[in-house]
């Protein structure tokens, strides 16, 4: 069964959510927490950009009108201050940096007579489970059990288009520390529409008063510098995915090794334990021969273990599982068996929503019959979206 056996509508309306699902983009303003901003204002104004923690926006969020360009006074710099790119002035530690992550505008044409920065004012705006079981025929048929493949595929597309588009937009969102110049613009949404935009190393408690929301444009002032992004936070929802050697054992003692597919999607209250609504989907087959096994079930995840980046733990799950088979090679059955899952789990740190997932599993079928193999054992490599 390959993609070229779906329905052309069907395929067509797969291809149409890989694109919704992937045009989200990472865009250049970064949200400032309330509880972040207030301990700026405790910090003295001259140290406020040099590390700010923001969270990467995506281009659909709302963005502020933009901060009016910033025009650096004219003369020798202040004491403490350098030149910085495109003439404007920084902190001299902040040459230590390196180029900005995104770099300042240009300064407009400079007027003879040098009025103050625009950025320093403020301006207002307003079942039972049975043993696998000999079928007939019809039920265990090849021609069913294709059927059958083309809905496992396109549900296979779908996790996968939605698990790509996951990691290309959430899991590779910066979360960390910025810096940027103590003078850099902050805009403000209050809670009954109306925006601002305050100097950093002007901003007052008072500032805070109704405040719904602040962000920081890595496009204005003398640009933004990405510090370090924050460790791998797991708490929150969770959407995980992969594809490894999954196995598949039927009547007979007839076992069947190929492709196999996991998604999963839960939450984590905290860090390192997470409860998952788990599926795994394995198909195969060729013109004589074709069988599939689906399982799904709950898992709970547990990441106990940390060595830099690579985190390890097991995992316990269960569930029901349907399966089937016929050809000239396999047996012509079908049936459904519960099943218990226990395994371990490596993670790799990518960034602070995403990482690398390789799962070892031991599947126990406690119904699986006299002349089935109960114990059966898969791996899987994939990605975790936090």
């Amino acid at each position: 069964m390959t993609l070229l056996s779906i329905p052309r509508h069907l395929l067509l309306a797969l291809i149409t959510l890989v694109a919704v699902l992937t045009s989200g983009c990472l865009g250049h303003h970064y949200e400032v927490s309330r509880t972040e901003l207030e301990r700026l204002v405790e910090t003295p104004p001259q140290e406020r950009g040099q590390g700010v923690y923001a969270v990467q926006q995506f281009t659909t969020a709302a963005e502020p009108e933009p901060a009016p360009v910033w025009e650096e006074p004219v003369g020798a710099p202040p004491p403490g201050y350098s030149l910085g790119l495109h003439g404007h002035w920084v902190p001299s530690f902040y040459l230590d940096y390196g180029a900005p992550y995104y770099e300042p505008p240009p300064p407009p044409q400079r007027p003879s007579v040098h009025d103050a920065s625009p950025v320093g004012g403020m301006s207002s705006a307003g079942g039972t489970p049975s043993s696998t079981s000999s079928g007939s025929s019809g039920s265990g048929s090849i021609g069913n059990i294709n059927d059958i493949h083309v809905l496992l595929v396109a549900v296979i597309v779908v996790g996968v288009a939605a698990g790509v588009g996951l990691a290309a937009t959430e899991g590779a969102r910066y979360e960390g520390t910025v810096a940027v110049h103590p003078h850099h613009p902050v805009h403000l949404w209050h809670e009954h529409g109306g925006q601002r935009i305050v100097a950093l190393d002007e901003l007052t408690r008072e500032d805070l008063n109704n405040l719904d929301r602040a962000t920081l444009s890595g496009n204005e002032g003398a640009g933004m510098w990405l510090r370090e992004s924050a460790p791998l936070n797991r708490k929150g929802f969770s959407y995980q995915f992969g594809a490894g050697n999954d196995h598949l054992t039927l009547p007979g003692r007839y076992s069947q090794r190929s492709l196999g597919f996991h998604f999963g999607l839960g939450y984590y209250p905290a860090r390192k334990f997470g409860l998952l609504a788990h599926s795994r989907l394995q198909l195969g087959g060729d013109d004589f021969n074709a069988f599939y096994n689906v399982r799904l079930g709950l898992e709970a995840q547990w990441y106990p273990i940390s060595l830099w980046r690579l985190h390890l733990g097991p995992f316990v799950g269960g569930g029901q599982s349907w399966s089937a088979s016929a050809g000239l090679a396999l047996p012509d059955a079908h049936g459904t068996r519960p099943y218990v899952s226990v395994g371990g789990l490596a993670e790799f740190e990518l960034t602070t929503r995403l990482g690398l997932t390789f799962r070892w599993t031991q599947d126990w079928l406690p119904t699986a019959g006299p002349d089935t193999r109960a114990f059966i054992s898969s791996w899987s490599v994939g990605l975790a979206v936090y």
